[in-house]
């Protein structure tokens, strides 16, 4: 295992082989100790006894490549010794089978089966493969932070959007009654993140699960868009790449550099568009990108009995897409703060 692991993809591999050998037993390296929790999963450990803990996860949609590119990068840096790491670390690829087709999932989109959503479906043959996954990345997350006491912990779920955006960057902070502090701020831009979105209420994501069953520090990450595996320029993802490797080996993010010295732009969730039923309109060309901006009044969606317009001030559309399921999220309303 470690040594398929040393190649910069050997994480993404061995995902999508059926018969690699994921090993569970402690293997001690130079400076830490690695083992297998669960396919697609590996947890560090470092010899010096640490409180920190960071989950870093990625691939919960198998077609956002980067994001599963630059953790089978880091996990390879770790084995090869090019990287010490000093703190906790759980690394979390999440849906290796919707990899395996190159598709964002294979039944059902996984980003909205936590925080226990997973068990309000009726399993079959087509969706048990992604339910059972949330309901098992859930115990890996909770067994990670708990069993060893983390006091300090952050899960950084990564994604690429699917759309382009105005904003090349930003972040999803789940729901939370926790101040948004300046060091977490400094982290995100540290990220390369341009602007950050509050959400405004309870969600099924990852990283609100994290927050609000675990006490995590968590964000949902975009970063760029997506693209082919093989495809993805690492030069894109400089600042991110470097930031996380900063996080790995506990150094000061003050000597991380910074793409520029903006601050992070703020949105808050204003309102949710929901599919309500076959005769939905999205009145969005398929250009539209993320945080487009629209006039008070204007129409965004029509349904049989459901109109969302515009209010009084201007809003952006995040997430357009209106290819989804009866009954799910087709986009998100924001306004500046």
């Amino acid at each position: 295992m470690i040594e398929q692991l040393k190649k910069p993809d050997g994480f993404i591999l061995a995902c999508l082989d059926d018969n690699f050998n994921w090993q569970k037993e402690w293997q001690k390296l130079d400076d830490c100790s690695l083992r297998c929790v669960d396919s697609g999963v590996i947890q560090v450990k470092p010899d010096a006894d640490s409180f920190e803990g960071v989950v870093i996860s990625c691939g919960i949609h198998g077609n956002e490549t980067a994001p599963i590119e630059i953790v089978s990068q880091l996990i390879s840096k770790i084995i090869k010794g090019e990287l010490k790491p000093k703190i906790n670390l759980l690394f979390i690829l999440g849906n290796p089978a919707s990899m395996k087709i190159n598709q964002r999932f294979v039944s059902l989109n996984m980003n909205r089966l936590f925080s226990g959503a997973h068990t309000n479906y009726t399993k079959d043959a087509e969706n048990t493969y992604e339910l059972e996954r949330a309901e098992n990345l859930e115990k890996c997350v909770k067994v990670f932070y708990e069993k060893q006491s983390l006091s300090s912990r952050l899960h950084l779920d990564l994604h690429t959007a699917i759309r382009p955006s105005f904003h090349k960057t930003f972040a999803i902070r789940p729901h939370t009654d926790h101040l948004f502090l300046p060091g977490s701020k400094f982290l995100l831009r540290c990220l390369g993140i341009e602007a950050v979105l509050q959400h405004n209420k309870p969600s099924t994501t990852f990283s609100y699960y994290s927050v609000s069953q675990l006490n995590a520090e968590a964000y949902t990450l975009e970063l760029g868009k997506v693209k082919p595996f093989g495809e993805n320029d690492p030069d894109d993802f400089s600042l991110a790449i470097n930031c996380l490797e900063a996080l790995v080996e506990q150094k000061n993010l003050l000597e991380v550099e910074l793409p520029d010295s903006k601050p992070l732009k703020n949105y808050e969730v204003v309102g949710e568009i929901i599919k309500q039923s076959e005769n939905f309109i999205l009145h969005l060309g398929k250009d539209v990108e993320n945080f487009t901006p629209f006039p008070p009044d204007f129409v965004i969606a029509e349904d049989s009995d459901y109109v969302y317009r515009v209010g009084e001030t201007e809003e952006s559309v995040v997430f357009p897409n209106p290819d989804v399921p009866v009954g799910q999220r087709v986009a998100v309303m924001v306004k500046t703060v």
